[in-house]
């Protein structure tokens, strides 16, 4: 992370691709927004003293630019209305909401539901002078850019159904460009600038798109005076950002102290990219109810933090991160690893500064891992880097679709044999292993000693595959007669309670148990 601080109404399945292939110069997209559920949609109005700024062809601000957007305060309100045409603009937000009075900005759908869209090429940003650094550098760094000076960051700011795309350079060649605020000089967006880029504290995006960034979100937390905190993304889909054959631009790449996602889509990442999904090295994360495609380097990643070592490893919020409720579907090619928790590099040892040592509570999630290890290698569906880190997992479908004719190709639960703590109510496919690099018994599996997931425990979990019965046309939901209805156990006091469900395309509607228990993985029957 330190690397990009300095260089800077039917319910369908969502499956909205744009082509893009590997030769691609070109980096502009179809304006045409992919489904937004319409109900998710809420329209920002202005509170207590604030004013309404509204923008589009009519209205009293034609452009972006022209709101004087450095002086939004408490109950401020910019409305953004759909046009044929993007918005060639970006948008920097340096002051203060509060928490009765957040500082909005949203969009106007049209009549069909269309978002409005900032597009990064060739677009032009308002001069606002914070200091030298932001001006040469952080001012370029995204679509739109929550940031503002040390001691004095941005608060409570709500971001709103908007479409963000085009703050890339793809293929590094300094093709795509933005004007340098206040001048008719363009200037290359650099590898890492992001659909998002945000410092502060209280910050929510809600029911955006954001596609075709070098990240999609960016944001750290630099130190006490320049931090990141509470950062909530609801019911956004957030895909195909990246940067071609480069692995450090992704989805989602978030540093914050307190991380909630619910009701998102996120991925696949961009063709021709080689970056991850999901990358936190936040505390305080909370991942429930979202949707994730493949493919992707890692599909979620919750690695060490960087630029907070001194501080989060002291949060009992960093020791313990939720992930329940989700559908996580692999891919036939790339890295098959789909959770990985711990540290990014494999030599690492646990006695790191700011290391994740903590539990990750894994519960009631859909698990679908594709293809095979002769296409991608490591499939497995957890990595957990240190025995000081402790799984707890239940009521999890962890299903395998062996694309090969070859019976002999297998999965694994982990990398390595690691420390389950819970390891119950889950259904298994055959084709499994405990551990990707040990065999199914013998003291090889104990590299954690008697905490180490055993073989035999995972194979009193084994289904055919025939009975899983899930739907693979329809986000896998279950279908009559899975094995997955009423077999899961009750929610443990120490877990969040689950309370709703993956809604396509985005979103989330209440989940309510049907039978005598509530059903294995992320969907109610």
């Amino acid at each position: 992370m330190k690397y990009y601080l300095k260089k800077l109404s039917s319910a369908c399945i969502l499956l909205f691709c744009i082509a893009c292939s590997k030769d691609e110069i070109n980096t502009t997209v179809d304006n045409s927004s992919p489904t937004i559920l319409s109900e998710a949609i809420n329209i920002c109005e202005a509170k207590g003293n604030g004013k309404l700024y509204e923008v589009g062809p009519g209205k009293e601000y034609e452009k972006i630019i022209d709101v004087p957007t450095e002086n939004l305060g408490p109950g401020d309100a910019v409305r953004i209305y759909a046009k044929n045409e993007p918005y060639y603009e970006r948008l920097i937000i340096s002051t203060k909401g509060t928490k009765d009075e957040p500082i909005c900005v949203c969009g106007v759908p049209d009549e069909k539901g269309k978002l409005p869209i900032l597009d990064g090429k060739n677009s032009r940003v308002r001069p606002i002078n914070l200091h030298p650094y932001f001006n040469s550098t952080t001012a370029y760094t995204g679509m739109i850019i929550i940031n503002g000076t040390s001691d004095n960051h941005p608060e409570y700011i709500t971001i709103s159904n908007l479409q963000l795309q085009g703050a890339n350079q793809y293929k590094e060649d300094d093709t795509q460009q933005t004007y340098e605020m206040g001048t008719e000089n363009l200037k290359p967006f650099s590898r890492a600038a992001s659909g998002i880029y945000m410092r502060g504290a209280h910050l929510e995006i809600n029911n955006c798109v954001i596609i075709h960034n070098g990240n999609g979100i960016f944001g750290a937390y630099n130190s006490p005076k320049d931090p990141l905190i509470d950062v909530r993304l609801n019911n956004n889909i957030i895909k195909e950002n990246g940067t071609f054959k480069v692995d450090r631009q992704h989805n989602i790449y978030i540093e914050a102290e307190g991380f909630v996602s619910t009701g998102n889509q996120f991925g696949p990442i961009r063709e021709g990219s080689t970056g991850g999904n999901y990358k936190s090295r936040s505390s305080g994360d909370v991942i429930m109810y979202n949707r994730f495609v493949g493919p992707a380097g890692r599909q979620i990643n919750l690695a060490e933090t960087e630029n907070a070592v001194d501080y989060f490893p002291q949060l009992p919020s960093f020791k313990t991160t939720y992930f329940a409720g989700n559908i996580i579907e692999g891919s036939a090619t790339g890295a098959g690893t789909i959770l990985h928790y711990g540290n990014d590099v494999d030599s690492a040892t646990p006695d790191g500064k700011g290391n994740r040592k903590g539990t990750l509570y894994c519960y009631n999630n859909t698990f679908v891992l594709k293809g095979n290890n002769k296409l991608s290698y490591r499939k497995m569906f957890f990595d957990l880097t240190f025995c000081e880190g402790k799984l707890k997992a239940f009521n999890n479908i962890l299903y395998y679709q062996n694309d090969s004719t070859d019976p002999d190709i297998h999965v694994s639960i982990l990398r390595n044999s690691g420390t389950a703590e819970v390891f119950s109510n889950n259904l298994i496919t055959t084709s499994t292993r405990a551990s990707y690099s040990t065999r199914y018994t013998g003291e090889d599996q104990k590299r954690c000693g008697n905490s180490s997931l055993l073989f035999e425990k995972v194979e009193g979990m084994m289904i055919p595959d025939e009975d899983f019965l899930l739907d693979s046309s329809n986000a896998y939901l279950l279908q009559n007669n899975s094995k997955a209805i009423d077999a899961g156990m009750e929610i443990p006091a120490d877990a969040k309670k689950l309370e709703y469900q993956f809604k396509l395309p985005n979103g989330v509607e209440p989940r309510k148990i049907n039978g005598e228990s509530i059903d294995i993985g992320a969907y109610e029957f």
